[in-house]
């Protein structure tokens, strides 16, 4: 597997694991029906940045990374 087709497999799973816990709030009543795009950005946020804080971020690569984000305006 190419390492493109393995970064792609890795975003659809991260994306989807989100989607199917949220979904599963959703069914389970979890959510409050009021909640309109506002709040299910916030909570998609979350969910992301949860799953963002497994990794370390106070080492040499988060800092590459910020700068490579920084210099191409991503």
């Amino acid at each position: 597997m190419s390492n493109k087709a393995a970064q792609e497999r890795f975003i659809n799973d991260l994306i989807y694991n989100i989607l199917d816990d949220v979904l599963g709030h959703l069914s389970d009543g979890d959510i409050p029906e009021n909640w309109d795009g506002t709040e299910l950005r916030w909570l998609l946020a979350d969910k992301f940045a949860g799953s963002a804080s497994l990794c370390d971020k106070n080492t040499k690569r988060r800092k590459d990374y910020n700068n490579w984000m920084l210099v191409n305006n991503l």
